[in-house]
């Protein structure tokens, strides 16, 4: 039987124009023992999808370890949600809440120190559900799929603010974090950007200003305009300390962009395998709920909780036979008669 320890694990960063992966081994030094990069001929047609995560898993040695992958698809939104102190009945209420209010399926839940947060992610469940099968079909073990941006905030140093991710071609996403926590994140055009990149800034901004924003074009806009007044772009040439991914605390190598290892090329996978490792600690999958779920206020279903009648079941009337139909008929005539 194989065995695996803390620090063994493997990354994956999917997109509709290739997938990307790392391996992770607890015996290594800095842990990577590979890292791939493989086209997708046509991300809709499954064949075509299971081939390059089976070239994939060959590139990377035929791993057995956990797998975790990293999907941001278009149009896709996440926003954290205070609930620390919640008990789990009121977090499923939440859970029904979003999705009956805001059509809300996924959810996730984060903890740093006595905080807690539910990450609420708008994306295509479907499509979740299918690269996640997808995977498991190419022999990847124990397969968890979570949002992109989470992945990243998990390897960024705590100073950072803001992250900037160009996977691939019109597959771009804007993240706000704090502590190393992700607070929005969502898809947004990539027109004149290179991919992949990978640009971090650290100024500061109050992660308040986006509570109670669930509209996704609303959450959009203000996290384009609030990237645009922060501004904290590196001049060209220059590394900073927060500019490196840390991997348990250890600074990732600074590999040029060419190269396979490369943070800018690995950032979302190297995140991935982190979490998948558990050099993160505690972490857990993304719920996903059926779009056909009840919602759990009692108001709309009051036969479910409430008692409409504590009376016993009413007697039917006895049926009248033929004699007494008969006696009462010659009754009133015995009554006249006398």
């Amino acid at each position: 039987m194989t065995t695996f320890s803390r620090g063994d694990g493997v990354g994956i960063e999917f997109t509709h124009q290739l997938v990307r992966g790392v391996r992770l081994d607890a015996e290594q030094e800095g842990w990577l023992t590979a890292a791939a990069e493989v086209a997708i001929g046509d991300s809709r047609d499954d064949r075509s999808a299971v081939d390059a995560f089976v070239r994939l898993r060959a590139d990377l040695h035929d791993p057995t370890h956990t797998t975790r992958i990293g999907v941001f698809p278009p149009a896709s939104t996440l926003r954290r949600i205070e609930v620390t102190g919640h008990t789990g009945t009121e977090l499923n209420t939440l859970r029904a809440q979003l999705l009956r209010d805001e059509s809300v399926a996924s959810t996730l839940l984060l903890d740093h120190g006595p905080r807690r947060w539910l990450v609420a992610v708008r994306w295509d469940e479907d499509e979740i559900r299918r690269i996640e099968a997808l995977a498991e079909r190419a022999g990847f073990v124990d397969v968890t799929v979570e949002p992109s941006p989470v992945a990243i905030a998990r390897v960024v140093d705590e100073q950072v603010t803001r992250a900037r991710r160009d996977a691939a071609l019109d597959e771009s996403f804007e993240l706000l974090c704090a502590s190393g926590q992700p607070v929005v994140a969502a898809a947004v055009e990539s027109i004149g950007r290179m991919a992949p990149s990978l640009d971090l800034a650290t100024a500061e901004f109050s992660t308040g200003w986006f509570d109670g924003i669930a509209e996704p074009t609303q959450l959009v806009a203000e996290l384009r305009r609030f990237v645009d007044e922060l501004g904290d772009e590196p001049p060209a040439g220059h590394e900073a300390d927060h500019d490196r991914l840390l991997i348990a605390g250890i600074p990732y190598p600074p590999f040029p962009p060419h190269d396979l290892r490369s943070p800018q090329r690995q950032c979302v996978a190297l995140g991935a395998a982190v979490g998948a490792a558990g050099l993160a600690g505690r972490l857990r999958p993304v719920d996903m709920l059926s779009p056909t779920t009840v919602a759990v206020d009692p108001l709309e279903r009051p036969w479910v909780v409430e008692r409409l009648s504590s009376l016993p079941p009413k007697e039917e009337p006895a049926t009248i036979g033929p004699v007494k139909r008969s006696i009462s008929r010659l009754l009133p005539r015995l009554k006249r008669s006398e």
